[in-house]
């Protein structure tokens, strides 16, 4: 079709062709025309727009114009033109053939516009936020008229000629101005340019050591304002207020003398000098000013009387910054020094071992460390008091008895005068437990024995004296009867029996563990219980006995249950066996019995409710069960008229299926080998054991072969086990049970030869490089294999393979692998591995820097090795992967650059023959810069603009370090220069070489570009050179104006800040130099500007130059080095001087006190080697650079060092024989930086055994009389060597001979004691520094001057003696005998140990065998009691009528009426008050609305004691009773089946059980909702249609009224899901069905109605090739997405699956490499269901466009042909026209011509030559046997119709029809083509059709 279409192009050009003849017009008179203006302004500019009018007087119609400026024409040829520029104007009108004559001449003159200029004020260059700054923009010849424009940087406002601006930081930038007329397009050139700079002000800081002091220090605080050089003033503030004293104020520095009031939060602000600026407030420094911290000295102990050698502990504490303070400690007003007894850590002070002499009254103050003059007041004293004796502690017995029984209880007290004792009980040498009290509550025949208690406190313990106890167990009860159930109403008797026994007991009884009272229907009388049965009767009963002389009771006894039944038997139907499920061929047994102990029943069986047995029989038995016997079985059971029934479903099934497996990975073993089969049953495996089978036989018995349970294990494989294995399971516990079948066999294999492993050399060598990983694998045949490698004979792993994965030079060696398996093991073959060192590579590149884009290109080296390597490459330590931007091509690698890459690079290589790596490279550094490079594109001289004829230079380069570029250059994009070279050079600039200047780069594939607009005219640029940047006030500065490369004479005028310079004094300007006497203004930017003095051109200002002007001198630093406060004399030390502020060609010199001590240049260290007093001083460095000088001096202290002191560590100085002696060398100023040596009578310390020396101190272990006489001693600085202080003063030590003896005093004496009673006794001894200890006989009791028992114990009877001691030096006292008995001990007596309200209890104190008259006191809970009504006491007792208050532990006490002595408390008797508890009523269930048929459970719990409690239940007020669906069991009420009559609210209380008059409150009650119609669950639909299409998405919710639903989905009766939703997010043509779903609530399960699915597939989408003309021409593919539904329809297209813009239904491809083979397809979308359709078939290419191609070729021969036949038909209308017509002026005729002229020329001439007709006929056969040559893909069917159609339509241009222009005849051409329609299908019946309709329905592939 595509040659038909061709073919009618051709036609489409046979247009016909006629001359048209012009006919011409008379002449026209014109007058002289006049040029006018407009706008006619005095003066124009020449920026604004002129225009000339040329007017003629006559208003002539067509007039054509010529104008011409100074007698030139200028080509316009219109009324109006634009002036171009000044001169003179003349113009002329024509029309055809006449013209006018040239107008007058109108000179217009056109001036350019004024110049603007930009001033501000103040001129400075920086401003901070709200300054004001005003700028005013001036035009040359003023400023009336004309209105102004603001630029700033790139951003243009209209406003007045006067800009005031309050400074903000969004202010900053560029300005400039111009003018603007009014009312014209008129502008002034560009002002000046100001600079604005806005920069923020700065921020003060306070800076100061300082953050805390004490009332009186000095403190400075110092503001400083960094990195600016104004001179500032400044304000302090304290607290947010200001300071104002005068002192303090305008100075950076603030001085406090420190007050309390001084505590606050400090703050500064600097205010500029001369201008309204202030800085913000400094961040505050907050200064905290301490008050003296308060001590508090305290003993850390419980008590603060202490027994001789007895630790004691003091400790004085600040609560505040305890870490920066130490302690003094002083005794009795004085210092207290440290003695061999006392030391001192950190606030604590430590008495090892206590003497009387340490008595006394102790304080304590802080002092501070860092702060060595403040400290503390001292505390309030604290009294240490020492005793001289030792106490013994007393035991106390309670209830004694010489014999207890077990059980019985035990109370032994220990007591021991004084507070903070341990008490330790023994059992002989076994400690029992820590307490004052022993209690054994229930004494066992193994606590017999001998006890004591041993009274401890810190290392201090002594021991009581020692008590035997005696325990034997007590008898037993039990209980006799022959009645172990009844039913309410009988009479049961039970009797509680003692054998062997014959003392008199009271009998208890209890049931159920509750003490049971005698009463009607529970007779208790002497040892026997009668009852009348109830059905609370019901239980288990005990007795116990108790003794009626003692409180001993026996055990319960053994319990006695009594079974009292229900009102109806309990059947119970059993199951024998009672497995849940029976095995086909099991025997079976039903059990019928009845749980109470009852008889004469009868028994009936049912199976699924038919009876089986009429046989009173209890058993049913099934012999052989099967599966048709399974079934619900029913015991009815009869007795008289009442029959009862239990029922129970018997499950029968197959037994299950047995497995057998190897219980390893392999199959196949060795001689030797263990092998295990496993044989499993999956269903309670434990519950089978197993039968074991070879090849088809019962396994025989084998010596190697065992069976364990469902394990068959061959220890020692041999040939002879292999075969077949079966194996089938045997029920345990059922014998006759066994598997269905024997499991399929498992072939067992044993070889008859042992293999020996292969070591699998992976890329082995026989010489590895060090760090190569080395892999050997060991490998056996079979599987489970374990191997172990060795070195030698050492293991190295255990695992197949051995690894080396960085192996070294010790790796050498001898290796072998050992193969295991179980007990199984050979050895393999030894293998030598042999190691050296691998070589190391290198990154060679000159890349070292990149841009994104671009190739880089890497090469790993290795020296000087011959292998063949593979190469790895990493980034960072990653791997590199070759891909398309990381190649890597043999040890090369190439980067297609990216950011990423960015990075250090290195290399490994790998050999190409064996996995050996070198280790990594060095790293080779990448730069990858950002997405491209920053082109600099300078112009050299770079000034704005240049003048005609002046050179300039374009200089291209790269801001990044980079090379290898090349340059090319292009002007107004074209290129003007290919030379690779970075600068482009205008030899003499004109106007024509200005313009937009391309500098493009390129490396590699990589280009990049960058432009410069060149304007003529500009002047070069200036730019000043200095080394000067910063200066000190004083200095002189240099600064050079230079324009480079411009050798004209220039005249320099220079800027600061803008501001124009004069040379004066201190700016003094010669020829392009300034020189500055530097002054604080000169601070600022420097601009210069050049004017050349031939010529009245200027350059711009220079770029600034900044000068940082310092303060009015350097800041030197003067560091001192060691840098102690204080050097001592002999020390080396160091000065060193430097400049704070960044600055440099500075000069160094020193003096001492104004006078010079070193004449060195520049030394910025001065050293001193070995310091003298006479060398400390003032000493200065000066700085100086050029005339300047400046200093700062620092003062060197130099001193001695400190002096030693010496004491004698004891308040004595006096010794006797045998004492310790401790001396104490200290230096108080830090003292942990020095050591210490020791002199005596002059001369240095001798070794002597008895005296040693630690740190600062000297011990003398044991003085003589030689150890007398004087020592010193001095210090040695530990850090700084050569430091040592001076001797000591002399320390006389004396030692005497002769020993003293001490006094003992009597407090309160009496010659007999009781125990708790005070005993006090004070021991005494001339002199100080004396311990007292006491001794009871020889065992020490206390040290401290004064033996003080303050509660006496028996234990304390004895004889007592002091000695005072004083070190090692002793003596003893005179011996003093104390008698000591013991009070009595009182004990409660009652029964009751627990109540209710309202009861009476009594209690009585008793004190046994005591005759003294004693006063009692009662006590609840350790707190007195006093009588009154409810708690009233009469002699011993106490009488309580029972409130809830009672509840609790009572105690009493007697006192001596005589003396006062008081017992212990007796034992804790606990008396329990109960309160009734609240029952709690609540349904078993998340719901409590209920459906027919459910399961109802309610529940009602007492929370205290549960188990003593039953329950009554209550339906809406009544009493619940039992009935056929309701049962009750423990605190459970179960519904069985619900039913709306069970509805209505239920209560319940608690009964107690044991006391059953006591009763809770009812519950709360709770409502029963029981609806009486079974609900269905609601499908809800989402998005429901009855005609689903594929992929739609199908959602439904199942919902069920009420909580607690489980929904299961179903389709038809298969389940699919268990949710509330199902969804199908892409539904199928198999989805199609019905569903439902069934709520389920427990056994409650109800199903929806029935839900249909339907499903119908998507309508197809086709796709097909359509063919225009264009595309044969192009070689483009057209394409026709279609869905033949009669819908209409958007289309989406896609290409290789990727989805393409646009939603036509035709595609139009381009032909190209990639689309011809890519695969297109197409789907529908619309906007009503189904939204999209199904995806078409793929359309591919292929050759479509190679056939194409041959069609047009062929084409051309039939365009050749037609163009033939229209010129034929030209030359015959030419030659053969019969007459001369009158010919139209148009080529084409209209609708009214062809009502006039009835036939065209074409058709006259065709009608009058035959001859012409019949050739052209031949030439139609011609184009159509052409046409049918080429046809594609089958498309043409008759060809011959087709050329007789295309012949036909072709005539039918020639028609005489209705065609008005050549338009119309191309479109009917069009019409005619299409008539083809798309594949050709054109039939016979259609072809008459077409050809009478024009063929208007064509439509072409």
């Amino acid at each position: 079709m595509e040659s038909f279409n061709i073919l009618l192009l051709t036609v489409a050009v046979t247009v016909q062709v006629t001359s048209h003849d012009s006919t011409g017009e008379p002449p026209v008179q014109i007058s002289k025309p006049k040029v006018t203006l407009n706008p006619s302004h005095a003066v124009l500019y020449s920026t604004e727009t002129v225009t000339l009018h040329c007017e003629v007087p006559e208003a002539l119609s067509g007039l054509q114009y010529d104008w011409y400026k100074n007698s030139a024409d200028l080509s316009e040829h219109q009324p109006s033109i634009t002036a171009r520029g000044s001169g003179k104007y003349e113009c002329k009108a024509k029309k055809g053939t006449s013209e006018s004559e040239i107008s007058a001449s109108y000179t217009l003159t056109l001036q350019d516009p004024p110049k603007a200029k930009l001033t501000v004020d103040p001129k400075w260059t920086e401003f901070f936020p709200s300054e004001n700054i005003e700028l005013k923009c001036e035009i040359e010849g003023g400023s009336s008229g004309w209105t102004f424009e603001w630029i700033k940087d790139t951003w243009t406002s209209e406003g007045d000629s006067v800009r005031a601006i309050t400074v903000k930081h969004p202010d900053s930038g560029k300005y400039s101005c111009r003018g603007k007329l009014k009312n014209r397009q008129v502008t002034t050139q560009q002002s000046n340019a100001f600079q604005l700079n806005v920069k923020d002000l700065p921020e003060p800081k306070i800076q100061s050591d300082w953050t805390e002091a004490f009332p009186g220090e000095k403190v400075y605080l110092e503001c400083v304002i960094q990195g600016v050089s104004e001179n500032w003033n400044y304000m302090w503030f304290k607290d947010s207020r200001r300071i104002v004293s005068s002192d303090e104020t305008n100075i950076n520095t603030l001085t406090l003398s420190v007050k309390s009031s001084h505590h606050g939060a400090y703050e500064c602000q600097g205010e500029l000098q001369g201008r309204k600026v202030s800085t913000a407030r400094s961040t505050q420094h907050l200064l905290t000013v301490h008050e003296l911290p308060q001590l508090k000295l305290s003993i850390e102990s419980q008590w603060n009387m202490f027994y001789p050698t007895e630790k004691v502990t003091l400790k004085c504490s600040i609560d505040e910054e305890s870490n920066k303070w130490g302690y003094e400690w002083f005794k009795n007003g004085g210092l207290l020094k440290k003695d061999k007894d006392i030391s001192f850590s950190g606030n604590t002070l430590s008495i090892s071992s206590a003497k009387a002499g340490h008595s006394g009254q102790y304080t304590c103050r802080g002092k501070h460390l860092t702060r060595t003059l403040v400290t503390t007041r001292e505390t309030e004293a604290v009294q240490l008091r020492i005793q001289d004796i030792k106490p013994k502690p007393t035991i106390t017995k309670h209830k004694w008895f010489e014999l207890f029984y077990t059980e019985e209880r035990v109370q032994l007290h220990c007591n021991m005068p004084g507070v903070g004792w341990e008490y330790h009980w023994y059992k002989g040498s076994t400690l029992r437990i820590t307490h004052p009290e022993l209690t054994i509550d229930a004494v066992s025949l193994s606590d017999s024995g001998n006890y004591h208690c041993k009274a401890q406190r810190g290392d201090f313990s002594v021991d009581s004296e020692t008590l035997q106890v005696r325990v034997q167990k007590p008898p037993q009860p039990h209980i006799q009867s022959d009645w172990t159930e009844a039913f309410p109403g009988e009479k049961v008797s039970l009797q509680c029996v003692i054998r062997d026994v014959s003392e008199n007991w009271n009998y208890t009884w209890f049931k159920d563990s509750s003490k049971i009272d005698s009463r009607a229907e529970t007779n208790i009388k002497g040892n026997n219980l009668t009852l009348s049965v109830k059905s609370s009767h019901h239980g288990a009963y005990e007795c116990q006995a108790e003794l009626q002389e003692r409180n001993v009771s026996t055990v319960r006894s053994k319990q006695h249950l009594l079974t009292v039944h229900g009102s109806q038997p309990t059947i119970l139907l059993q199951q024998d066996p009672s497995h849940a499920e029976i095995y086909t061929g099991e025997q079976v047994k039903l059990t019928c019995s009845i749980q109470e102990k009852t008889s004469k029943w009868q028994y009936f069986w049912q199976i699924d409710s038919q009876q089986v047995n009429t046989v009173n029989n209890p058993i049913y038995t099934i012999q052989n069960a099967t599966l048709s016997q399974k079934g619900n079985y029913t015991c009815q059971v009869r007795r008289g008229e009442m029959t009862y029934a239990n029922s129970t479903i018997l499950t029968i099934r197959e037994p299950p299926k047995a497995n057998m497996s190897i219980e390893s990975q392999w199959n196949m073993f060795y001689p030797t080998e263990k092998v295990t089969l496993k044989c499993s049953v999956d269903e309670e495996s434990n519950k089978w054991g197993y039968e074991w089978f070879k090849n088809g036989g019962s396994l025989k018995d084998d010596k190697d072969i065992s069976v364990s349970r469902n394990t068959l294990s061959i220890s020692s494989a041999k040939v002879g086990h292999s075969g077949q294995y079966t194996c089938r399971g045997k029920h345990l516990a059922r014998t006759l049970v066994t598997t269905t079948r024997e499991t399929e066999a498992v072939q067992l294999r044993i070889q008859d030869i042992k293999p020996k492993p292969n070591i699998t050399k992976h890329v082995w060598f026989e010489l590895f490089y060090a760090e190569e990983k080395v892999q050997l694998k060991c490998n056996m045949t079979g599987v489970g294999w374990e191997y172990h490698w060795y070195k030698g004979s050492t293991l190295r792993i255990t695992h197949p393979e051995l690894t080396i994965d960085a192996v070294s030079l010790s790796d050498r060696g001898n290796y072998h692998c050992k193969a295991k398996r179980g007990d199984f093991s050979v050895d393999s073959e030894t293998l030598q591995v042999r190691v050296q060192k691998p070589p190391q590579p290198h990154i060679q590149s000159d890349w070292t820097e990149a841009f994104p884009g671009e190739k880089v290109s890497l090469q790993c080296v290795i020296r000087d090795v011959s292998e063949n390597w593979n190469y790895t490459w990493f980034k960072d330590s990653s791997k590199i992967d070759s891909r398309a931007e990381t190649n890597i091509q043999g040890n090369n690698l190439t980067l297609s650059v990216k950011s990423s890459h960015h990075g250090a690079y290195e290399c490994q290589a790998e050999l190409q023959e064996r996995n050996v790596s070198t280790v990594r490279s060095k790293q080779h550094f990448l730069t990858v810069h950002g997405s491209q490079p920053t082109i600099l594109l300078q112009q050299d001289p770079s000034h704005p603009e240049m003048y005609n004829g002046e050179q300039v230079n374009l200089t291209c380069s790269i801001q990044e370090k980079t090379s290898k570029w090349q340059y090319f250059w292009q002007r107004d994009s074209q290129q003007v220069n290919t030379v690779n070279n970075p600068i482009y050079t205008i030899q003499n600039a004109t106007f024509s070489q200005k313009g937009n200047y391309t500098c493009q780069v390129r490396r590699g594939e990589m280009t990049y570009a960058k432009s410069t607009i060149l304007t003529i005219r500009e002047p070069p640029q200036p730019h000043i050179q200095s080394d000067w940047t910063e200066a000190f006030p004083g200095e002189k500065v240099s600064l050079q104006c230079v324009i480079r490369d411009v050798s004209e004479n220039w005249n320099y005028t220079w800027f600061k800040d803008s501001s124009k310079i004069d040379s004066r004094a201190e700016t003094n300007i010669q020829g392009n130099n300034l020189t500055l006497s530097v002054k604080s203004s000169h601070h600022g930017a420097y601009e210069c500007q050049a004017e050349l003095q031939e010529r009245n051109v200027s350059t711009v200002r220079s770029k600034q130059h900044f000068l940082t002007v310092h303060g009015s001198q350097p800041t030197i630093l003067l560091q001192q080095d060691p840098s102690h406060p204080e050097i001592y004399t002999g020390e080396q030390v160091k000065l060193t001087c430097s400049i704070q502020e960044k600055t440099s060609k500075w000069q160094y010199f020193w003096q001492i006190d104004s006078q010079q001590v070193s004449t060195v240049n520049n030394t910025t260290i001065y050293t001193i080697q070995n310091a003298t007093l006479s060398q400390k001083g003032n000493y200065t460095c000066q700085v100086r650079r050029g005339e300047m000088t400046y200093a700062n001096s620092t003062i060197l202290t130099i001193r001695e060092p400190p002096k030693a002191n010496m004491s004698i560590e004891s308040q004595w100085n006096m010794f006797y024989p045998t004492e310790k002696v401790t001396l104490k060398c200290s230096v108080d100023e830090e003292s942990n930086k020095w050591g210490y040596e020791w002199f005596k009578n002059g001369g240095s310390l001798k070794d002597d055994k008895g005296i040693s020396v630690s740190r600062n101190t000297l011990s003398i272990s044991s003085a003589k009389v030689g150890h007398s006489g004087q020592y010193t001693c001095r210090g040695k600085h530990l850090t700084r060597t050569l430091v040592t202080t001076r001797e000591t003063e002399a320390v006389q030590l004396r030692i005497q001979d002769i020993k003293p003896k001490p006094n003992i005093t009597k407090h309160v004496w009496f010659e007999l004691f009781y125990t708790e009673e005070r005993v006090q006794l004070k021991c005494n001894m001339t002199g100080v520094g004396w311990e007292y200890h006491w001794y009871k006989g020889s065992t020490l009791r206390i040290t401290h001057p004064k033996l003080t028992i303050d509660a006496v114990s028996l234990s304390d009877s004895g004889n007592y003696h002091c000695k005072a001691k004083r070190g090692d030096f002793s003596v003893d006292s005179e011996t003093l005998q104390v008698r000591v008995q013991k009070p009595p001990q009182p004990h409660i007596q009652s029964d009751w140990t627990e109540a209710f309200h309202g009861e009476k209890v009594s209690l009585q104190c008793v004190i046994q065998d005591v005759s003294e008259n004693w006063n009692y006191t009662w006590f609840k809970d350790s707190s007195k009691i006093i009588s009154r009504a409810e708690t009233n006491i009469k002699g011993n007792n106490l009488t309580l009528s029972v409130k809830s208050s009672h509840h609790g532990a009572y105690e009493c006490q007697a006192e001596l009426q005589e003396r006062n002595v008081s017992t212990v408390r007796s034992t804790q008797h606990l008396l329990t008050v109960h309160e009734p508890p609240k029952p709690n009523l609540s349904i078993e269930s998340q719901w409590n609305m209920f459906y027919p048929t459910e399961k109802v459970t309610l529940k009602c719990s007492v929370d205290e004691e549960s188990n003593k409690w039953g329950y009554e239940w209550f339906k809406n007020g009544g009493s619940l009773k039992k009935v056929e669906d309701i049962s009750f069991s423990g605190n459970t009420l179960s519904i069985s089946s619900a039913k709306a009559g069970h509805s209505g609210q239920y209560t319940c209380r608690g009964k107690h059980l044991t006391r059953t008059l006591v009763t809770t409150r009812e519950t709360e009650a709770v409502q029963l909702r029981i609806k009486d119609i079974t609900p269905k669950p609601i499908i809800k639909k989402h998005e429901w249609f009855e005609l689903f299409y594929t992929e739609e998405r199908v959602k439904f919710d199942c919902n069920m009224s009420g909580v607690g639903w489980e929904y299961h989905w179903h389709k038809a009766a298969k389940p699919l899901i268990k949710n509330s939703e199902f969804t199908i997010d892409a539904v199928s043509l198999t989805d199609t069905g019905d569903y439902h779903c069934k709520a389920q609530r427990g056994d409650f399960s109800v199903d929806s109605e029935t839900l249909q699915v339907r499903v119908q597939a998507r309508p197809p989408a086709f796709l097909s090739l359509k063919t225009e003309l264009i595309d044969i021409m192009t070689g483009d593919v057209t394409l026709r997405c279609n869905i033949s539904d009669g819908r209409q329809w958007n289309y989406t297209w896609f290409m290789n699956g990727q989805q393409l813009n646009g939603s036509s239904d035709v595609l139009k491809v381009t032909g190209n490499e990639e689309t011809i083979k890519s695969e297109f397809k197409c789907k529908g979308i619309n906007t009503e269901r189904p939204l999209y359709s199904a995806l078409s078939d793929g359309f591919v290419a292929n050759n479509i466009i190679f056939k194409r191609k041959i069609l047009l070729a062929i084409s051309g021969c039939l365009v050749c042909c037609i163009f033939i036949l229209i010129i034929g038909c030209i030359i015959l209308k030419i030659t053969h026209k019969p007459e001369v017509k009158e010919t139209p002026e148009d080529l084409f005729f209209s609708m009214t011509d062809s009502k006039n002229q009835i036939i065209s020329p074409m058709k006259e001439y065709m009608d009058n030559r035959q001859t012409e007709l019949e050739e052209s006929q031949g030439k139609a056969e011609l184009i159509s046997d052409c046409a049918s040559a080429v046809h594609e893909d089958s498309v043409i069917k008759e060809s011959q119709e087709k050329a007789e159609l295309i012949s036909d339509c072709a005539s039918a241009v020639h028609e005489d029809s209705v065609i008005k222009e050549s338009q119309e005849k191309a479109e009917l051409i069009s019409d005619c083509a299409s008539a083809v329609h798309e594949d050709s299908v054109i039939k016979e019946e259609d072809t008459s059709a077409t050809v009478a309709n024009g063929l208007t329905s064509f439509k072409g592939l």
